[in-house]
């Protein structure tokens, strides 16, 4: 091999080393959320605010030229078995899903409360009926997820209700341990972060929590996507 065929070799190759840099250096890091009220920012008195997904979003773009917040998929009424409806027929979340960098899950906590609200003599052996679809359903969700997305799954998990229902705080913790219990997603336990810890919680008649509570949670992903 002559000279020039050497240095015309390593110019290709330098070109495609500078290009690939440019091309990672420069692209979208993307972000895409999937859940509920919570996920939206809700504060304490019913305002959509900063959810624990912006704060986050913030956070990245200190690390990233281009960041990118896809929370089209949130919304109050979002159930388990309609985003994974809407996965299963929607070649445009399967597009989403398979651009994003890290998926945010915030799901269940309407399941729940939609099937405790529809039987008025709910007792335990209800309640585990209710929770055993809730983790069929959310273990699909996962799996179906994955045809389309390799990396990182966040779920948030929720914590105590602000309502004296027995069913639903006992509801919320059995929840908490199916959507912790799936080996594909990290989980982020906010039961243990925000109860029984009024700074997070500025409207005591609201399940949702206030600036501090979001950051709060935001600090706990970050801590969870840095692990190695």
């Amino acid at each position: 091999m002559n000279r020039k065929i050497k240095l015309l070799i390593l110019l290709i190759l330098s070109m495609s080393v500078y290009f690939i840099y440019q091309k990672t250096k420069n692209s979208t890091y993307r972000i895409t959320s999937i859940g509920d009220n919570i996920s939206i920012g809700i504060n304490s008195y019913g305002i959509k605010e900063y959810s624990y997904i912006d704060y986050y979003k913030d956070y990245i773009m200190k690390e990233k030229n281009k960041v990118l917040l896809n929370n089209k998929y949130s919304n109050q009424y979002i159930t388990i078995n309609s985003i994974l409806e809407k996965i299963k027929n929607t070649q445009s979340i399967k597009k989403d899903l398979y651009d994003t960098n890290i998926l945010i899950l915030t799901i269940g906590y309407n399941d729940l409360v939609y099937n405790l609200s529809i039987d008025n003599n709910i007792n335990e052996y209800k309640l585990n009926i209710i929770l055993n679809k809730i983790s069929k359903d959310y273990n699909n969700l996962i799996n179906e997820i994955r045809k389309y997305y390799k990396e990182k799954i966040i779920v948030v998990g929720y914590y105590k209700a602000n309502k004296e229902d027995v069913y639903l705080n006992i509801g919320l913790q059995r929840l908490n341990n199916i959507l912790k219990n799936n080996e594909e997603i990290i989980y982020i336990d906010t039961y243990n972060l925000l109860n029984n810890n009024r700074k997070y919680f500025s409207n005591p008649k609201s399940i949702y929590p206030n600036r501090k509570g979001y950051i709060e949670i935001s600090n706990k992903i970050i801590e969870k996507t840095l692990e190695k």
